[in-house]
C-alpha cells in the first residue's frame, strides 16, 4: 500500500509537467472505471476478480487535460477501445497485442 501512495504521487508529479498540449499519453494501467476490470482470467488474486482496478490519478488527468489519445495495458482483459470526452482510450491486453492506428 505504501508503494502505490509513492507511486501515484510521483505519477500525479509527472503528469502535472505535461501540461494541457499533449496528443499521446502512454502509461502502464489503465484510467480508473475504464478497460480496467479485473477477473481471474491472467491469475489476479481472488479479491480482486469483479472489481476496477484502474489508476484514479490516469482518469483525472484525462478528464482536465484531454489527450487525444491514451494507450496503456496492464489489466489485459480490459483489452479493447473506449472514449472519456474527447479522448480515445486503448487499452492493448496482453504481450503480443497492438493496436494499428491511422491518425491522418
Amino acid at each position: 500500500m505504501v508503494n502505490a501512495k509513492k507511486d501515484s504521487a510521483k505519477a500525479k508529479k509527472i503528469l502535472n509537467h505535461f501540461g494541457k498540449n499533449l496528443d499521446i499519453l502512454l502509461c502502464h494501467g489503465p484510467p480508473k472505471g475504464y478497460l480496467d476490470k479485473v477477473s481471474g482470467k491472467y491469475g489476479a488474486p481472488k479479491r480482486f476478480w469483479g472489481k476496477h482496478a484502474g489508476s484514479k490519478i490516469i482518469l483525472d488527468y484525462i478528464l482536465k487535460k484531454q489527450p487525444r489519445y491514451v494507450f496503456c495495458g496492464h489489466i489485459h482483459e480490459g483489452k479493447g477501445k473506449t472514449k472519456i470526452g474527447k479522448t480515445e482510450v486503448y487499452n492493448v491486453g496482453v504481450s503480443g497485442d497492438y493496436v494499428l492506428l491511422d491518425i491522418n
